[in-house]
């Protein structure tokens, strides 16, 4: 059974969000949300394959959280996803972005110098440390010098053991001229006042990208802003007018890249001279994906739909088509518990074998550092998760690193639970996961130490 069997009016909204008419500067944002495994790139891949927005003159960009060694990098993400080197249309071998493409040299250029600066200075190996990841995130060169926690990403600081060492590096990074109050200001009044290029690579980062990326856009659709006009690179390509931006795992990207969608991209297209589509998926429904959506773009989402799991005739009916016996069907129900992810996956391989539940667990865990990785298993023994009862599981690294990346880990933890926890059925799926890894005896350890890390929570 296709999507449009298993999901028509999802499928049929959906689709239908791609016929709207472009109209310059306009952006029509969009959201699917759900679990984990629940079918949302699923959906939108059928969609894609359906409506071949190419035919009807989108450039598509999609940017997803599959390169976990990107994750914190804003550079790098901007520089890989949302100026790919290679478009699936257009010229061979061409770049298509190259003025994004020069920001990046130059942001990497600067990275070389601010990480000497930061070396050289006065401050504790620790404050620098911190300094180096802050920069690397970009998260506060658009920020005024204030010295908060909510604009620097915790998790990745706690992991690295430099949390407390945050507000000195912001001071270094202030004391660096990395952190400015100008960037508020617009782009044509920071070059009158003579605020350079390099110096809004430093201080008004997120802006100074936006630019230049809908300047390459503008290019690449042939509608040409009268600023850059004189700059413009040969890259258009035929029959493209308009833009279809896809962001997936936006529950882990969102960190690195909301502020900058938010704030600095989105308002950039609202002045260029073409429509976009902006698709958002995730595990939380817009605008409560990020606070920053409420404050800047909720006017702009037009739509929004929320996926669940397939209902039980569906499930089935995908089991008989793919050859399954009808005897079989009741475990295969009781395996999957109608998530799409697990149903296609049983409908695809033998359930219950290792490459079964390999492929879950290389699935949820894909975007997660290696470290994040050994933690993972440990925690799917607690009945709750709790600092305690992680000190008892996973006595090495903070428990309060652990605890925070946890909080906001959208691909394990149950948003609706009373308690800090993973969702029931991934628990389910990776302790089987681990069962076959290591065998009914080892998991037997496992399970009494959970115990007993629960009786500490």
């Amino acid at each position: 059974m296709d999507i449009q069997g298993s999901r028509p009016d999802e499928f049929t909204r959906v689709t239908g969000w791609l016929d709207s008419t472009a109209r310059p500067g306009q952006v029509d944002i969009f959201g699917i949300s759900g679990y984990g495994g629940v079918g949302k790139s699923y959906l939108w891949g059928q969609v894609l394959e359906y409506s071949q927005p190419q035919e009807r003159g989108y450039l598509r960009i999609s940017v997803d959280a599959q390169d976990s060694a990107i994750l914190g990098d804003f550079t790098a993400l901007y520089d890989r996803r949302f100026a790919p080197n290679q478009l699936p249309v257009g010229r061979p071998n061409f770049d298509h972005f190259p003025h994004a493409r020069a920001l990046v040299r130059q942001r990497r250029r600067l990275e070389k110098r601010v990480d000497g600066e930061i070396e050289k200075a006065d401050f504790s190996k620790t404050a620098k440390q911190a300094a180096r990841l802050i920069f690397q995130a970009g998260a506060t060169v658009n920020r005024f010098s204030k010295k908060s926690e909510e604009w620097v990403d915790v998790k990745a600081l706690q992991e690295a053991g430099v949390v407390d060492g945050i507000d000195s590096a912001i001071d270094l990074l202030s004391s660096l001229g990395v952190m400015s109050g100008s960037s508020w200001l617009p782009g044509p009044v920071k070059n009158a006042l003579g605020i350079t290029y390099r110096e809004r690579l430093r201080t008004d980062l997120y802006v100074l990208s936006s630019a230049e990326w809908v300047a390459d856009l503008c290019a690449i659709l042939n509608r040409p802003q009268r600023q850059d006009r004189y700059r413009l690179f040969p890259s258009r390509i035929e029959g493209l007018d308009r833009l279809l931006l896809v962001v997936d795992d936006f529950e882990i990207l969102g960190k690195t890249i909301a502020d900058f969608v938010t704030s600095a991209l989105v308002p950039a297209l609202e002045l260029a001279n073409f429509h976009s589509t902006v698709i958002i998926l995730g595990r939380d429904a817009l605008p409560d994906a990020q606070p920053s959506f409420q404050q800047y773009l909720s006017g702009l989402v037009r739509d929004k739909i929320r996926l669940e799991k397939f209902p039980d005739d569906v499930a089935r009916q995908m089991f008989r088509e793919a050859g399954h016996a009808d005897s079989d069907i009741p475990t295969l129900m009781e395996e999957s518990q109608g998530y799409p992810f697990l149903v296609s996956l049983l409908c695809e391989a033998k359930g219950g074998s290792v490459s079964f539940y390999q492929q879950f667990y290389e699935r949820t865990t894909r975007w997660m550092t290696p470290t994040q990785r050994q933690w993972v298993i440990p925690l799917c023994y607690l009945d709750r998760v709790t600092e305690p009862a992680i000190e008892t599981m996973l006595p090495d690294p903070p428990a309060t690193a652990v605890m925070e990346w946890f909080k906001h880990e959208g691909s394990l933890r149950d948003p609706d639970a009373e308690w800090y926890e993973i969702t029931p059925y991934v628990r389910r799926m990776l302790k089987e996961y681990h069962c076959k890894e290591v065998g009914p005896k080892r998991q037997a350890e496992m399970i009494a130490k959970g115990e007993e890390a629960s009786l500490q929570a």
